[in-house]
């Protein structure tokens, strides 16, 4: 889905640069953070980092007829992750220190370090002088609930990490082939891969589709989900000699008959 795929992309976008990891946020990296067979956790990553995935989402309410391309709310995950073996050596003292905050790699400071990095997603997410940023808020009318979790792992290499999962209530993806109006959050965010020359961007122009030649009754039918029938029984296309040329309608008149209701 559209939606999942673009508040995903703005959110790794917004937070890249932003926390003590630097550009090492990852999207949809799945092995950044896993658990074992015994339970404990483990990473492939050598720096302290931030990996961005969409979990799950469920659209209940308000759906039309056979509508998919609702996405309803939508739990976007972010992890933070540090291991003990992520650190830098003072050249004086000869003592490891996390890198970012020059602070002896102990489990408290990986701990403050996590804390540190979940306050700086949060003020990255909502800062207004982010284009980034405001795309991501752009995508979502409402936040529905806030989740942090914390994971340690005390066995081999010492891992922290803690999990931030904000559930959205995510904007529907556009029904395809319908025009992109200039001022849409999906024309910013077309706008805004260009100027990083994103590898995305052609894919996701193809999957918006061309609206060139579309009928509005077949964009209509595409976003519920209706039959021809089902169209045709609600009056919403032309009659069946016009349907597939659906001229423009230029004028309508209503004329009152005797005996009808005032």
């Amino acid at each position: 889905m559209l939606s999942r795929l673009a508040v995903r992309l703005a959110t790794v976008e917004a937070l890249r640069g932003k926390t003590f990891v630097g550009a090492n946020v990852l999207d949809s990296h799945i092995s950044a953070l896993d658990v074992a067979a015994d339970e404990s956790l483990r990473t492939d990553q050598e720096r302290p980092f931030l990996s961005v995935y969409i979990d799950h989402s469920k659209a209940e309410d308000g759906l039309a007829f056979r509508a998919l391309h609702r996405s309803g709310a939508t739990d976007l995950v972010i992890e933070a992750g540090i291991a003990v073996t992520m650190t830098e050596t003072d050249k004086e003292t000869g003592e490891s220190q996390i890198v970012g905050i020059g602070v002896p790699a102990t489990d408290p400071a990986m701990e403050f370090y996590l804390d540190c990095v979940g306050r700086q997603v949060a003020s990255a997410l909502g800062d207004p002088n982010s284009d980034w940023a405001e795309l991501w808020k752009d995508l979502s009318t409402s936040i529905l609930k806030v989740e942090r979790r914390r994971t340690s792992d005390g066995s081999g290499t010492r891992i922290a990490a803690h999990q931030l999962v904000i559930t959205l209530d995510l904007l529907s993806d556009p029904v395809f082939g319908e025009p992109i109006a200039e001022t849409s959050v999906w024309a910013k965010l077309l706008a805004k891969l260009e100027t990083i020359d994103h590898p995305y961007l052609e894919t996701i122009r193809d999957l918006l589709g061309d609206p060139d030649g579309v009928l509005m009754n077949e964009a209509q039918r595409r976003r519920f989900g209706m039959t021809l029938d089902e169209a045709r029984a609600l009056l919403d296309i032309a009659v069946q000699p016009a349907e597939a040329t659906e001229p423009d309608i230029m004028s309508v008149t209503t004329e009152r008959t005797e005996g009808s209701a005032s």
